[in-house]
């Protein structure tokens, strides 16, 4: 009798806890959504933010309120997104390779398993470009200048750990070259510095130059990513030419540990929702807007696979570079 009665409660408690659940999700959300920005307005994560914001307000019926915290490559937002109500009322946007290499490179007050990876939206590939005037008209040609001139050629990135940073250095390793790497505070000055001649080229991020390169003052040698892209589709990718790596930096949303996965799940399911309809298409079209939506699951795997790819190019050369 005993073990029925014992049978019965456990029953109830799970019946209840699913009921609880499944109300929990029905209900969600009920207020507006906070989303923890880590960097200053007008950078790429306000971009990503303002292309799906407002379809995505419409879907969950809310407002996505922006909170800047800007600082500490993004640790700033992080750091209070760890500490936040784990009730689905509160986001960041969780940028790479910040998020899994932060830790990595320096002491921060998060950890990885403090954040619940909920959708990516964008993947913005890296890429190679040089001035328009420059003689380097392919990889292969300065390639096999930078191999005649050891250390000599010099190419722009953004300050390390920054995604440009760990594409130079696969790059190297991959074509068996070595540059002259020059770190800049941002993606901005990196592809400056190429047009005016003061570096070679700049490895930057698509979305960052494409503008330039359409106007033809940029010249685009290859692409980081699997595949060409229809914005260039010239443009060869690194691998087409030989050079096994990619490279990209990609942003999306992520909740506080221990978020009920029914609310993740309801969160998800808009962001892709959204992306899948024929507004944000047409408007990630006339953007160059690289769209990469990835699920709870999806998400998870790809920042471990880039934390894979990470870590041991930082144990090999992060001792000589400047972190931000």
């Amino acid at each position: 009798m005993r073990q029925r009665s014992t049978l019965f409660v456990l029953v109830s408690v799970v019946v209840a806890l699913m009921t609880a659940a499944g109300v929990q999700a029905a209900e969600y959300p009920r207020k507006p959504i906070n989303v923890l920005i880590g960097f200053a307005p007008g950078g790429g994560s306000d971009v990503m933010l303002s292309m799906v914001r407002p379809l995505l307000e419409k879907h969950l019926k809310t407002t996505l309120v922006p909170v800047y915290k800007p600082g500490a490559g993004s640790d700033i937002a992080l750091t209070e997104l760890a500490g936040s109500k784990p009730d689905g009322y509160t986001t960041v946007i969780s940028c790479t390779p910040q998020v899994p290499i932060n830790p990595v490179v320096r002491q921060t007050q998060y950890k990885m398993s403090d954040l619940v990876l909920a959708a990516n939206v964008v993947t913005d590939p890296g890429i190679f470009v040089v001035r328009a005037e420059s003689p380097y008209r392919t990889v292969a040609d300065f390639v096999k200048a930078a191999t005649e001139q050891p250390g000599k050629l010099s190419l722009g990135v953004s300050s390390a750990p920054g995604d440009d940073w760990f594409a130079i250095h696969m790059f190297q390793e991959a074509a068996k070259v070595q540059a002259n790497i020059v770190t800049f505070s941002g993606d901005g000055p990196s592809w400056q510095a190429a047009l005016a001649g003061h570096t070679e080229g700049s490895f930057n991020n698509l979305s960052i130059v494409y503008s330039q390169v359409k106007a033809g003052k940029l010249r685009a040698l290859a692409l980081m990513a699997d595949k060409r892209t229809p914005f260039l589709p010239d443009v060869p990718t690194f691998k087409e030419l030989g050079y096994n790596f990619t490279s990209g930096s990609s942003r999306g949303f992520s909740f506080p540990k221990e978020t009920p996965k029914t609310v993740v799940a309801t969160f998800a399911d808009a962001v892709k929702q959204v992306m899948d309809s024929a507004e944000f298409k047409s408007n990630a079209e006339k953007t160059a807007f690289p769209s990469d939506y990835q699920n709870p699951e999806e998400y998870a795997a790809y920042i471990k696979r880039l934390d894979g790819i990470y870590r041991p190019l930082w144990d090999k050369y992060g001792k000589t570079a400047v972190t931000q």
